[in-house]
């Protein structure tokens, strides 16, 4: 698949579109309010109101009046339907005449060619002069997009169904253009010959596109300043909208009181609480803004505590089942030695499932692996535990894989010959959340999801929410990942690269930050090792 390359939208484009957009939202609201003969009457209001546009020479309000009547009778039901053609035919046909003054022969075509398409069906009842009109404004339209012959066509046609001075003209040069054209093909096939009278007619040719160019501009300005000169004759469109965005406006305003009411009462339970008011408007904005987002944050955290409490309900089904798997295992081994060689040979082909197996060993390593620092400094443990240097004497900074985020794979051992070594499949995607915080030697860090529920709820937090970590008195977090954890990828030495990311930085100053990452650098190594020593008991465990 290509990319198509697009150029950035200019201010004035994206401006147009927004217009357009709100447009076409408030015609179908409102029309979606209307009875069927509630539109019609609109739809012919706005008819009379487009013709009357155009005589003053205010093309883009007619366009508009126009172009709404069409949204009111376009899909107008069957019962109807000799009231809509009767609107829309006209319609189509002045909106193709609008286009083709505005320059937009693609537009007008269209608005032709859709008004052709109802005169053309015999049982809607139109006579050969409606169908004239249109089949002469599509052949114009056709004329000012180079399509020569199709015009000549429908200006032809046109002239068959009705004579008209101005259509004959039109057919005319048309024609002439045509021939022009056929002529010049002629000369450029002539070869060099003809170079000279090619050029004479190419310069004729720019004198005649200056000439045009000149009268579009002249054009151009008389509607301009004819529509100028007639502002003040009537009601605008614009003001029409003006007056329909007044509930709006209304509207908003009331939701600005409602706020400046909320702003007020907060201010008076704050002042009761000895906190600062908040007196200017934008400045409440941004701070209920930030309580949303606090808001939004406790609820994650609060459902990141209940997806632990579900995923350690499944490890400890896990170890049930390893229980009953080892005992299993036992029994068949013990099966095998009574029945000596009586139980017959093995099959040359020997498949083991073991993934459940290789992801909970894999969860028993990883998650509460440790490393631990040196004693920290008082200072800096005081300030993370919030209490007396001297009660904060014997602290170090203790990193701790804390969750298994993603462990994701397969693995499988495979015999395929009793006379060679067993295949030791597994493949997973690994991600691991660690943190670093402030404890003692030897104290227990890990908190399961039932005990972070139990400190919340004796928090004298009078919100009661839930606790930003698993270990208390966090400095540093993040996660350990490989993508790649694999029996095809095992490096030679045995040294799985995991790539370390930091996710809640220390806010304790640079020193305590420093050492958080050497403690954090440490446990990294020990996830390797953990991940060496699956490996090597995986390929124990499962011997054939």
């Amino acid at each position: 698949m290509t990319e198509e390359n697009t150029a950035p939208k200019t201010f004035q484009e994206y401006q147009q579109q927004k217009r357009q957009r709100e447009w076409n939202e408030r015609v179908q609201k409102q029309k979606e309010s209307m009875g069927n003969a509630e539109r019609v009457e609109r739809a012919r209001d706005w008819k009379q109101r487009g013709n009357e546009k155009f005589k003053a020479g205010n093309l883009m309000e007619a366009l508009d009046y126009y172009s709404e009547a069409v949204v009111f009778m376009e899909d107008m039901v069957e019962a109807r339907r000799k009231e809509r053609n009767e609107l829309l035919v006209p319609l189509y046909s002045n909106l193709a005449q609008v286009h083709l003054r505005l320059d937009d022969g693609r537009a007008a075509e269209e608005a032709a060619g859709k008004a052709l398409a109802i005169c053309e069906v015999a049982k809607n009842g139109f006579g050969p002069a409606a169908t004239a009109k249109a089949q002469y404004r599509r052949g114009v339209a056709r004329q000012a997009l180079g399509r020569l012959e199709e015009a000549r066509d429908d200006l032809a046609a046109s002239l068959r169904l009705q004579p008209s001075p101005e259509a004959e003209r039109q057919l005319g040069e048309v024609r002439s253009a045509i021939a022009a054209r056929a002529r010049e093909e002629r000369e450029r096939m002539g070869g060099f010959l003809n170079r000279q009278a090619g050029e004479r007619q190419a310069r004729e040719r720019q004198a005649e596109e200056r000439r045009r160019e000149r009268k579009a501009r002249a054009e151009q300005r008389q509607q301009m300043q004819t529509a100028f000169a007639r502002l003040s004759e009537g009601e605008m469109l614009y003001e029409q909208r003006e007056r329909e965005m007044e509930p709006v406006r209304e509207k908003e305003k009331e939701q600005r009181k409602t706020l400046e009411l909320e702003q007020n009462l907060l201010n008076i339970i704050d002042g009761g609480k000895g906190k600062q008011k908040t007196e200017d408007f934008d400045e409440f904005m941004q701070k209920k803004l930030e309580r949303c987002q606090e808001q939004n944050s406790e609820l994650d955290q609060k459902k990141k505590v209940l997806d632990k409490q579900r995923k350690e309900g499944q490890w400890g089904e896990d170890d049930a089942w390893r229980a009953q798997r080892d005992r299993h295992r036992e029994q068949l081994e013990e099966r095998r030695r009574r029945a000596g060689g009586e139980a017959g040979p093995r099959s040359l082909w020997e498949s083991r499932e073991v993934c459940r197996w290789c992801e909970q060993r894999l969860r028993d390593l990883l998650v509460g692996c440790s490393a631990e620092g040196q004693e920290l400094d008082e200072g800096l443990a005081a300030g993370v535990l919030q209490q007396s240097r001297a009660s904060s004497r014997g602290y170090v900074l203790r990193a701790l894989v804390v969750d298994a985020l993603k462990l994701e794979g397969d693995a499988a051992v495979m015999r395929l010959n009793l006379s060679k070594a067993p295949l030791y499949y597994f493949d997973y995607f690994l991600k691991l959340e660690w943190e670093v915080a402030v404890a003692r030697p030897g104290d227990k860090l890990y908190r399961t999801a039932d005990e972070l529920i139990t400190s919340a709820a004796h928090s004298d937090d009078q919100g009661a929410t839930a606790p930003r970590s698993v270990v208390e008195h966090r400095a540093l977090g993040g996660t350990f990942k490989i993508r790649e954890f694999c029996s095809e990828e095992e490096p030679a030495d045995g040294r799985w690269q995991l790539a370390t990311k930091t996710k809640v930085s220390c806010p304790y100053g640079p020193e305590l930050a420093e050492l958080s990452e050497v403690v954090r650098d440490a446990l990294r190594e020990s996830v390797v090792s953990a991940l060496g020593r699956w490996v090597s008991e995986y390929r124990e465990h499962w011997r054939c």
